[in-house]
């Protein structure tokens, strides 16, 4: 009889070098990953959720990947969306090809503001798991980060289709407001002054330096949307906005770092602090 083989224990190590760990954040494992009692316990104090996924790319909401709790790959449950036309508030038989949701109720034009932001972060979020392709050989402190900026423009996607206020991004153990201190003072707490594009610095950097102009036109995108005549923007506009804001920051200091780390600085990742100096 063949003996059966469990699957291996992810550890805590694994998970900080491996995913992004923002708090309350999502990650995707492989349906039947077990932890260690440190890795379920970060989780835990993280609140991270879970989502389980088969050898098929199916989603689940279960470790088991039972069947009752598969959902979509995009979204959190398998609601079949509405076809109500947001002009004319009637059902739409057959959507054209014009058209697209703009939540599981409302069809809109594709010319739709919100649904040319939703297209930007979508090419912002691919290019940023191409950034993170290339940093492979980087220290797993600086992949992690990497995966922490993924990550949230997950969060910002999701937030942005369902009406949520997303918060603030993180750098890891990192808040904020400390990463947005390092962006404006990087020769004090990175080590170097601050860097302008240029090709002398690497493929990677320049990689990074264009992610940040991506967020930068991101978060231009995201205030022409929701920001009215007379100044006035939603609640949540207002933090989708401050969120890019942030993270355009954060992605700033990754590229110092690794900067740092290619030029035998490393030491400068690893003395990092949230105490102000």
């Amino acid at each position: 009889m063949a003996r059966r083989v469990e699957p291996p224990y992810l550890t805590e190590h694994e998970l900080r070098q491996q995913f992004g760990l923002r708090q309350g954040g999502e990650i995707t494992l492989m349906a039947g990953t077990r932890f260690t009692p440190a890795a379920k316990q970060l989780l835990q104090e993280r609140q991270i959720e879970i989502r389980w996924q088969d050898q098929q790319g199916r989603c689940f909401t279960s470790a088991d990947a039972a069947p009752s709790e598969q959902v979509h790959p995009l979204k959190r449950n398998n609601q079949r969306p509405q076809n109500q036309c947001a002009l004319c508030q009637q059902d739409v038989a057959h959507k054209s090809a014009l058209m697209t949701h703009l939540n599981d109720q409302l069809l809109v034009a594709k010319t739709h503001p919100r649904i040319t932001l939703r297209g930007k972060l979508d090419s912002c979020i691919s290019y940023t798991a191409l950034v993170q392709c290339h940093m492979q050989q980087l220290p797993p402190r600086l992949q992690s980060f990497m995966a922490d900026i993924r990550s949230y423009l997950g969060q910002l996607m999701q937030a942005e289709v369902q009406g949520l206020l997303p918060p603030p991004p993180t750098l890891g153990e990192f808040s904020a407001t400390t990463v947005h201190r390092w962006s404006h003072q990087p020769l004090q707490y990175l080590g170097h002054d601050h860097l302008l594009p240029d090709r002398r610095y690497g493929e990677v950097v320049a990689e990074l330096n264009w992610l940040r102009s991506m967020v930068r036109e991101l978060e231009l995108s995201a205030s022409h949307t929701y920001l009215d005549n007379n100044w006035q923007v939603s609640a949540q506009g207002e933090a989708l906005i401050a969120g890019l804001n942030r993270l355009s920051s954060a992605v700033y200091v990754v590229a110092i770092l690794t900067w740092q780390c290619q030029n035998g600085q490393q030491q400068q990742l690893e003395a990092l602090t949230d105490a102000p100096s």
